[in-house]
């Protein structure tokens, strides 16, 4: 039997596509045209999942390497170190995408090699719980950061995407969290283009990024994933771009449910079609052959955006025999492997910005007696994540790794002290007093996931994943002011993904390192900054 020309790799991609398209029903192609995109068994095509992640390692799929928060690796202002970072985790991608083929017969969600990331939103708004995903507030460093992490992701094989990165959340998408479904962002087309464009722009023109994802909001009243201006005057009118756009989840019913543009489902995937969404994140493009029997879309819209997400797996291999695809022989040992550690070491010691320090209290000094470990944060798994993480049963938090870095003859204590927002209950605890028996005290303060993150995520705020203050929270001020009064000499170790006022706080400590959200390996990056074996080289994003 003929083999039919999809499958014959010497072809180009176009055409291999346009062969497999020309086999499809309609009903077969719209299965197609969502995240849980469909197989069509009776050509031996496989469903593919589209929705996986990669914020700063491979995310919510078990094992893997976990890199500081996002807002952290902008801070080491590193951009080789970065495409280093973006290399480590496609491998790791790669390796755990065969290794659930070979156990599985397919992948499920978050398996895949279209990795939604990286967010190259600015981080205008200090409050915005998201703001610890993008790369700070600068639109040129914003791009040139991000650039390298997906040139990393992506790969330079000249046939094959290693995995397909995406830059998301376009466009003029900064908060707030619980608006996001409703909020029309109105901006002038001087700060469109000098603030929120620069960043997608590059990484469409120069990272040569294979898929953009669409935002919630509207931008000058028109849905972003049903917007002429964004998708088709700008993205591929002006930038060229020939990848393929998804809508972020649940984006496309916002369209009839709460922006009220369209009418219901068939009307908002007509909309989406129109101005080139390929993708949905959502049941709505199941609704398209409603849309095609009222006239309002085409079946020729739907081949153009399956040509584009179809084009993406082929790209990356999905339709080749493995021996073709360079990247099929990646050994699962690479995941978490102990290269990979060093990395999100360096990754998270660079990280460290040093923000105060009083008469050169640090590097503490061998000829210390004694330290005490304090504050909320020390114990913290949460604080080494950040969001949409991996996981590695080798995490450090604070505590792990000063313990672990602690010379032999020096002595060390520890007490929580505070709570990360809620009073404590009793009246009096040790901690002070332990604290005036040392020679220094290290207190980890600052946010957590669990104070900012994204809407639904974060248990302990009351927006929805915003901060309504930027103050450290009260009862961790007060426990500071505790030690301060009965003597104590303070080293604060501030964690979190945003900015944080300190205050009068400032003024009762000796010195002051901000770590981030510093990933697997931030306990010991931290201590090694503490004691001096790393200078604390980190500089603010924001």
């Amino acid at each position: 039997m003929t083999q039919p020309a999809y499958l014959d790799p010497n072809l180009s991609i176009p055409e291999r596509v346009q062969d497999l398209l020309s086999r499809l029903t309609l009903a077969e192609k719209v299965a197609m045209m969502s995240h849980p995109a469909h197989g069509v068994p009776r050509l031996g095509i496989p469903g593919y999942n589209f929705w996986s992640e990669a914020l700063h390692g491979v995310a919510r799929n078990g094992r893997a390497t976990v890199f500081p928060q996002a807002i952290g690796m902008a801070a080491t202002w590193d951009k080789e170190l970065i495409h280093q970072v973006g290399t480590a985790i496609s491998d790791e991608g790669r390796a755990k995408y065969h290794e659930a083929l070979r156990r599985n017969g397919s992948t499920a969600q978050y398996q895949g090699l279209t990795f939604w990331s990286p967010n190259v939103n600015i981080f205008r708004d200090p409050r915005w719980g998201r703001g610890q995903e993008t790369w700070g507030e600068d639109p040129f460093f914003t791009g040139e950061m991000a650039a390298e992490f997906v040139k990393g992701l992506q790969g330079d094989h000249p046939k094959y995407l290693k995995a397909a990165a995406c830059a998301k959340h376009y466009a003029v998408h900064s908060g707030p969290e619980k608006d996001r479904h409703t909020f029309n962002a109105i901006v002038s087309k001087h700060d469109l283009y000098e603030t929120y464009l620069p960043a997608f722009k590059k990484l469409v023109t120069e990272a040569k990024v294979e898929s953009v994802m669409g935002a919630y909001n509207r931008t000058l009243h028109e849905p972003c994933n049903g917007s002429k201006l964004l998708l088709e005057d700008i993205l591929r009118g002006e930038w060229g771009f020939e990848g393929h756009v998804v809508s972020d989840c649940g984006a496309l019913s916002d369209f009839h449910l709460h922006h009220k543009v369209t009418e219901d489902e068939a009307d908002s995937a007509a909309l989406a079609l129109k101005f080139g969404c390929d993708l949905g994140c959502d049941h709505v493009f199941n609704e398209i052959p409603t849309a095609i029997e009222r006239g309002d879309t085409t079946e020729a819209l739907v081949d153009r955006a399956l040509l584009r997400t179809l084009g993406t797996r082929f790209k990356l291999g999905m339709f080749d025999p493995a021996e073709e695809v360079p990247f099929t022989s990646i050994p699962m040992e690479v995941v978490a492997c102990d290269a990979h550690r060093q990395l999100a070491y360096r990754a998270a010691a660079e990280s460290v910005v040093l923000l105060k320090n009083k008469n050169n209290l640090l590097p503490i000094q061998p000829s210390t007696k004694k330290i005490f470990v304090t504050g909320p944060t020390a114990t913290s798994m949460e604080v080494l994540l950040g969001n949409y993480y991996g996981f590695n049963n080798q995490m450090i938090t604070l505590l792990e790794g000063i313990t672990g870095r602690i010379p032999e003859g020096m002595g060390m204590e520890y007490h929580p002290g505070s709570l990360v927002k809620h009073p404590r209950e009793i009246k009096q605890s040790w901690a002070p007093f332990m604290a005036q028996e040392a020679d220094l005290s290290i207190v980890c303060v600052g946010s957590t996931p669990q104070l900012e993150g994204e809407e639904g995520e974060s248990l302990l705020t009351p927006l929805n994943g915003d901060r309504d203050s930027i103050s450290l929270p009260a009862v961790q001020v007060e426990y500071i002011k505790e030690l301060a009064i009965h003597g104590a000499k303070i080293v604060l170790v501030v964690t979190g993904g945003s900015p944080i006022a300190l205050g009068e706080v400032e003024e009762m400590v000796d010195a002051i390192i901000f770590v981030w959200y510093p990933g697997m390996e931030g306990g010991r990056a931290v201590a090694d900054v503490l004691f001096g074996d790393i200078a604390p080289a980190g500089r603010l994003p924001l």
